[in-house]
């Protein structure tokens, strides 16, 4: 039967805004009636709107009328005063959403916008355009089921959207907040949670994971671990454009030789402390001293992103810079030209290139952090490192370079099944099936 599907996202372009517009482009495969409403529309699809204000108060309204907007006026600027307050954050946390006591949006002109009441809301990241206050007013008006996809952790902690090892978002975060600077200002972050946990209660908000790390956090946090069943619908992968059909020519695509090994690593800025590429510097320094010269010289790195890091000159192996890949049938291509893909992220819910690479039949070796955390399989399809450990990121990528010919091919077997079976469009149809029951 079909249902009514609101997706809820600030933007419908890059990264989470992305994993967004798959999952309703899925949903609307499925036979759903589906709107994505953004902040910020840059796609021309008819299912995604611009979020508009529509004001229904009439021209002369009554007495009444005019005490109560007033009245709600002056709450609203009270609750938000957080959020105008232009306090110091420590940037590596992205303390992003700081206001989840503030209304943002107007819940009848969201209803306008979008042309019919939801049965069921999917969000991701709202930085922006809407907080859990929002959700909870939402919920009120539509009764319907909310389910928040974490395409980070904000939706289970009091404003950061990376937590790099604090347990607040367990234990319930506190005045003792890392990410904000100032002390006097650390009860934004305690303030942010109890209203994101008690707006969770009153309206039954439900989690899915996107990721085996998120999956884990979501386990244990304090606001969702005792739901009783939470999917991981690990980033979303179509495979009729990712996959490993052209594997034998994508080389010549890109002008490369079978004569060598080509490492393929990547991110939208390389400057991002979370990214970890000097942790990666150090297993090719690693490398470059244990290996021998003539094996050396066989080995290429490809680095695609829109800056690359000064450092990288210091890389004794031949490299060349690829720009920001946007077209995903060209970038499909270059995954299946490279032989293996390293993730370096040590802070990280995704991301989504490490299953695109493994839908690709490349192999992956990164650190033990987000996707790569139940998508890459030791002696499988790639080999998984402990965080910030540079030797074993290094004998990982030693490891995929020495293997032969008949056992790589099985590794990139491999890679591609793994992203079938737990990745795949198909295999989200299925987890959404079950939740729209």
């Amino acid at each position: 039967m079909s249902k009514k599907i609101l997706i809820l996202s600030t933007g419908d372009l890059n990264g989470a805004y992305e994993a967004m517009y798959k999952v309703a482009h899925i949903l609307k495969n499925m036979g759903h009636e589906v709107v994505m409403c953004v902040k910020y529309k840059t796609k021309n699809e008819e299912f995604i709107k611009a979020y508009s204000h529509q004001s229904s108060v009439p021209a002369n309204p009554g007495l009444l009328r005019t005490i109560t907007n007033k009245f709600k006026a002056k709450l609203t600027t009270a609750s938000s005063s957080q959020a105008k307050k232009n306090f110091s954050t420590d940037s590596k946390y992205s303390f992003l959403s700081k206001d989840e006591l503030s209304e943002n949006i107007n819940v009848e002109s969201l209803i306008k916008t979008v042309g019919f009441t939801p049965n069921f809301i999917f969000t991701g990241m709202t930085i922006d355009f809407l907080n859990s206050t929002d959700l909870l007013n939402i919920y009120n008006a539509t009764q319907a089921k909310i389910f928040n996809i974490t395409v980070d952790m904000n939706h289970f902690t009091g404003g950061c959207h990376f937590s790099w090892g604090c347990e607040g978002y367990i234990r319930g975060c506190d005045e003792k907040c890392p990410a904000i600077i100032e002390a006097d200002e650390k009860v934004i972050a305690k303030n942010n949670f109890d209203r994101k946990y008690e707006n969770a209660q009153k309206a039954n908000f439900q989690i899915i994971a996107g990721s085996g790390l998120t999956f884990t956090q979501t386990q244990n946090s304090k606001i969702y671990k005792d739901q009783k069943t939470i999917h991981n619908i690990n980033s979303l992968i179509d495979t009729k454009l990712l996959n490993d059909k052209n594997k034998s020519i994508a080389k010549r695509i890109f002008s490369l030789s079978d004569d060598y090994f080509y490492i393929l690593t990547g991110a939208q800025n390389m400057e991002d402390p979370r990214k970890g590429f000097s942790y990666l510097l150090d297993a090719l320094k690693i490398l470059d001293k244990e290996l021998p010269i003539e094996l050396k010289e066989k080995i290429v790195l490809l680095v695609v992103s829109n800056t690359v890091n000064e450092e990288f000159d210091q890389v004794t192996f031949k490299k060349q810079k690829i720009d920001y890949i946007k077209d995903y049938r060209l970038l499909a291509l270059l995954y299946q030209a490279a032989d293996i893909f390293i993730n370096s992220s040590i802070e990280d819910s995704g991301p989504m290139m490490v299953s695109e690479a493994l839908a690709c039949g490349t192999p992956v070796v990164g650190f033990d952090t987000g996707v790569v955390t139940n998508m890459v399989i030791d002696d499988y399809n790639g080999y998984k490192a402990p965080v910030k450990d540079s030797r074993k990121l290094a004998e990982g990528i030693r490891k995929i370079f020495e293997l032969s010919k008949d056992s790589y091919t099985v590794f990139s077997k491999n890679a591609v099944r793994q992203v079938q079976e737990f990745s795949s469009y198909e295999y989200a149809e299925r987890i959404f099936s079950k939740i729209l029951e």
